[in-house]
């Protein structure tokens, strides 16, 4: 007989008289055993036999260990295996099993199972139970409960037909029966399912597949699950704290809470609140999706962790029953949510990502959201900024973390560089890095993440050492333009102290410059309005956002320094700031842009008599220029200001040392643009005007130039001075190039120097006319022709090279002359002077007198020339007009077209259109020699003979007229004749040899076929 430690019989006899008595309650126990089988714990076996495992060895104080072992008898019978530790079962324990929601649980044990239904659970799989522990057995049989109210029944008609009208569906864990067996070996207690078909055993394996962490995150007392099932190996879940992270809390709930809860759970005062966070989320075996009460409820969450928590549920234990009572435990969910995310940013973990965004799940969850969300929001969670990536003297790990909603971010790529908002978090108070994708959970947890621009708008504009530290570390951030533009606000530190918002226009200068420069130039440049960045704040970024790198010479040439030295030129009270800020930057800079010194020149100085003078009036004492230039035009300079300031700093800003040049820039060929403000380089020398009329002559009206240079302080040469002024202008390279560089005007002309025309027109060197190039001797010896004409040089320029005086006016011949010069020249001749005729040919040929001449060189008589008032010559039209010195002192030419062209350039009339130049007489026909046509083929067939030849009642030797008919008295004429008909002059005289001799036809023609161009 089965030993019976627990009397089971009692329980029976106590069942079965209660169903005799009332068929009813045998019907109600049936019916809600059936609801908790077949509806509320249909899915629940495996659960709720691990939660009365956790529960049994949380009452022993033991660690919970649960076998759940799925296999076949060697019957062939399916059943479950679950072995638990922890306290063995008792009489009290087995009378709540036979009873429906009367659990032998209390509250205060720390136990989860509350109501006494969970085990109602394994009627969904199983028919025949048995509940083996170290302390005795007791079992459940459909079979032996239907056997045993039959035999019931046979007494009560009721009752019987109560069994019968269910069919069999009868409450199989009322009537607990003793059993036999152990435990398996290490364990308490053991639940064994007999199941009931294969559907059954197909469910429940089912469900041991998906035992997971989950099991032991939400029942507290078990500490490992060991699975095993006969399609595969067994598993073992334990340690969850090394793949999870967990907080849980837990505390007495206030009685008013349970007020409207049942009676049994009233005394349940206990809460506990688990919430778990996988350490790899690809790896987590549960199912974060839903609610744990502790067990899973159908209560969705859209949380990224496992919900365990104490909540009470409505009668079908699936979905939490809400009141007061949730909505107290919501908020114990939601502060241990917030200790799990500390727990996460205390290990630097991605805290954002515990923040739940997109929409809730269900009911409960969007509440258990908002207040998740508000306690994260209070919750110190963010790593500063300023401790982000290591900061110098302080820990990351150490550093006090900020409340999201005390935090501030900066809104895009900005926010996600470290070593950037390691730097900025100590300018920007509760600064944080969110990282790349958080900026919606961030500003869900109310992270006030701020455009870039905002976040610099609001740095303060105070002085402050760490300004360069911070420009390092934003300049990556000026690599996008957006975060460019955005630093457009930036605090800049000024070298005078002030503190302005904006790089664009300030000016940055290097460690030299600073140290070159004291504070009083500082204060004098921040006085005209510049903004020069504090050298200790200079970097690459105030230049990327547009402020502008700036040396000395660069300071100098600011708008604000010319318009201050031009202010104070023109001020009687000359400012003394302006005047040692200019030579201080001057002082600095290697070289003067040569575009300042113009203005430069008109910085005020003091001179040695104690008189404001502008600094290009003045002469360094003991220098060239102080010996070269007078010193009624041009002062020395005050002593003291020599020993101040050094010669080269005082010549950089004009003061004359040596003989200077100055440039003038955009020159036009057009006087009036000497009044141009801007050119006051060229207002500073002398006949500017007159040489840009000049240019208007020679290029043409407007014409524009470019860039002209000129030796300033021509004017001012001292007495005596001009011979080792010219011989230093001809020696020295830049002088001399400014000398002997013509300039060019846009349409190709060309026209000498300013400094050569000053020389010629202004000086009194006498350069007024031109001269032969050289020594003084004629270029091409005694005999050359063009000495008669151009005289030597004058003897200021003698001893100059010939570059230097072609650009003074020098000429190596008369082809060089230009037409100014030849109206000198022929002007300057003498009337009656004999011309040689080699002279007199190179003047007919070349010269172009600008204006016409008063006196030209002319033919007064057969082989004679001499110079002739210009109103008593004409241009001959050709040879036969030689003849007539009668008309006109001739011009003599050869063709018509040179005749015009002289006739043009002398302004002589032709002497056609002076006389008729017709024949008196016909003459006698005659025709041309066979010889002479031979010798020229282009001989007309016949000419005219003459006794005596007149031509407008003048004699003369030969002839051609209007006809091209040749008139002749003589064999010679003849030949003359002839030859100018023929358009053949210079054969001439071998015409005339041939008519003197026919038979020398064959020799001269010879002659003439050698002497003839190659056809």
């Amino acid at each position: 007989m089965t030993p019976d430690p627990f009397g089971t019989a009692a329980l029976r006899a106590a069942v079965l008289g209660a169903w005799r008595a009332s068929p009813a309650r045998l019907r109600e126990d049936a019916n809600v055993e059936e609801d908790h089988a077949r509806g509320y714990y249909r899915d629940r076996v495996v659960v709720e036999l691990a939660q009365n495992a956790a529960d049994a060895a949380t009452r022993a104080g033991v660690p919970g260990r649960l076998l759940l072992r799925l296999g076949h008898t060697d019957d062939g019978r399916a059943v479950l295996v679950a072995a638990n530790t922890g306290e063995p079962l008792d009489a009290e324990g087995v009378a709540s099993l036979a009873s429906m929601r009367a659990s032998s649980k209390r509250a205060g044990d720390g136990i989860v199972g509350r109501f006494g239904v969970g085990f109602a659970a394994v009627r969904a799989v199983a028919d025949e139970v048995s509940v083996l522990s170290t302390s005795g057995g007791v079992r459940f049989s459909l079979r032996d409960t239907a056997a045993l109210l039959a035999e019931a029944a046979a007494e009560v008609p009721a009752l019987e037909d109560e069994v019968r009208r269910r069919d069999g569906s009868l409450p199989a864990l009322r009537l607990p029966l003793p059993a036999d067996g152990r435990p398996p070996t290490g364990y308490d207690t053991a639940v064994v399912l007999e199941l009931r078909d294969e559907v059954a055993f197909d469910e429940v394996a089912a469900l041991l597949a998906a035992v997971d962490d989950a099991l032991l995150l939400a029942l507290a007392g078990l500490t490992e699950v060991v699975v095993e099932a006969p399609d595969g190996p067994g598993r073992r879940l334990a340690d969850v704290g090394a793949r999870w992270v967990v907080a849980s809390a837990e505390g007495e709930l206030p009685l008013a809470l349970l007020a409207d809860r049942p009676v049994e759970e009233r005394a349940a005062r206990a809460w506990r609140v688990t919430i778990a966070l996988p350490r790899d989320p690809a790896a987590a075996r549960a199912d974060l999706t839903r609610l744990h009460a502790p067990t899973p409820t159908d209560e969705r969450s859209s949380l990224p962790v496992l919900v365990v928590a104490t909540l009470p549920l409505d009668p079908t234990r699936r979905h939490v029953a809400r009141g007061a009572l949730t909505d107290a435990l919501l908020d114990h969910v939601a502060g241990a949510y917030a200790a799990l995310a500390r727990l996460v940013a205390d290990t630097d973990g991605d805290v954002l990502a515990l923040a739940p965004t997109g929409f809730a799940a269900g009911e409960v969850d969007g509440d258990l959201r908002a207040r998740v969300l508000r306690a994260l929001a209070a919750t110190p969670l963010l790593v500063p900024a300023a401790a982000a990536g290591g900061l110098a003297g302080a820990d990351a790990g150490t550093a006090p973390l900020v409340p999201p909603a005390r935090a501030v971010a900066i809104e895009g790529a900005a926010g996600r560089d470290a070593a950037t908002l390691r730097v900025l978090g100590e300018w920007v108070a509760g600064l944080v890095r969110v990282p790349p994708g958080r900026e919606p959970q961030a500003r869900s947890l109310g992270v006030e993440v701020r455009p870039l621009a905002d976040v610099v708008d609001e740095l303060p504009a105070l002085p402050d050492p760490r300004w360069s530290e911070l420009y390092g570390a934003l300049a990556p951030l000026a690599d996008d333009p957006r975060d460019r533009e955005a630093l457009a606000g930036l605090p800049v530190p000024l070298a005078d102290g002030r503190v302005v918002r904006g790089a664009r226009g300030a000016l940055v200068v290097d460690a030299d410059v600073a140290a070159a420069l004291d504070d009083r130039t500082f204060d004098a440049l921040a006085r005209l309005g510049l903004r020069i960045v504090d050298p200790a704040a200079a970097g690459p970024l105030l230049e990327r956002l547009g402020a502008t790198a700036a040396d000395a010479a660069a300071l100098l040439t600011q708008p604000a320094v010319r318009a201050a030295v031009l202010a104070a030129a023109d001020d009687d009270e000359p400012d003394p700031e302006v005047t040692h800020t200019v030579l201080a930057l001057v002082a600095a800079a290697r070289e003067v842009p040569p575009d300042a010194r113009p203005w430069l020149g008109l910085l005020t100085l003091t001179a040695a008599d104690g008189e404001p003078t502008p600094a290009d009036g003045l002469v360094l004492p003991g220098s060239a220029a102080a010996r070269l230039l007078d010193e009624r035009v041009l002062a020395p300079v005050a002593l003291e200001l020599v020993d101040r300031w050094d010669a080269d700093t005082l010549a950089a800003v004009g003061v004359r040392r040596e003989l200077v040049v100055l440039r003038v820039a955009d020159v036009l060929a057009d006087p009036a643009s000497a009044d141009d403000p801007d050119a006051l380089a060229a207002q500073s020398l002398d006949g500017w005007e007159e040489y840009l009329e000049h240019l208007a002559d020679t290029l043409g009206a407007g014409a524009y130039v470019g860039d002209a240079s000129a030796v300033a302080d021509l004017d001012a040469v001292a007495p005596g001075a001009w011979p080792e002024v010219l011989a230093r202008i001809a020696g020295e390279p830049e002088l001399r190039r400014v000398l002997v560089e013509p300039v060019r005007g846009e349409g190709g002309g060309v026209a000498g120097s300013y400094t050569a025309w000053w020389l010629r027109e202004r000086a009194d060197l006498g350069l007024g006319a031109p001269f032969l190039v050289g020594s003084g001797l004629p270029v091409g010896g005694a005999a050359d022709p063009a000495a008669a004409l151009v005289p030597p040089p004058p003897a200021t320029v003698a001893a100059l090279d010939g570059e230097v005086q072609r650009a003074l006016g020098g000429v190596e011949g008369l082809a060089e002359l230009d037409g100014a010069a030849w109206t000198r020249l022929l002007d300057e001749w003498e009337v009656g002077t004999p011309v040689a005729p080699a002279l007199a040919v190179l003047v007919w040929r070349h010269a172009a007198p600008a204006d016409p001449p008063e006196h030209v060189p002319a033919l007064v008589a057969p082989g004679r020339i001499a110079v002739v008032h210009a109103q008593d010559a004409a241009v001959a039209d050709g040879p036969m007009w030689w003849q007539r010195t009668d008309v006109a002192a001739v011009v003599p030419c050869l063709a018509r077209d040179d005749a015009v062209r002289a006739g043009a350039a002398l302004d002589l009339p032709l002497m056609s259109a002076i006389a008729p130049g017709r024949p008196d007489e016909p003459g006698v026909d005659a025709p041309v020699p066979a010889a002479a046509a031979e010798l020229v083929a282009e001989l007309p067939a016949t000419w005219r003979e003459h006794d005596d030849l007149l031509v407008d009642g003048v004699p003369v030797e030969w002839w051609v007229d209007a006809d091209g008919l040749p008139h002749a008295t003589s064999l010679a004429g003849l030949a003359a004749a002839l030859a100018q008909a023929a358009g053949r002059w210079s054969q001439r005289a071998a015409l005339e040899a041939v008519l003197l001799d026919p038979a020398r036809v064959a020799e001269l023609a010879l002659d003439a076929a050698w002497g003839a161009p190659d056809a």
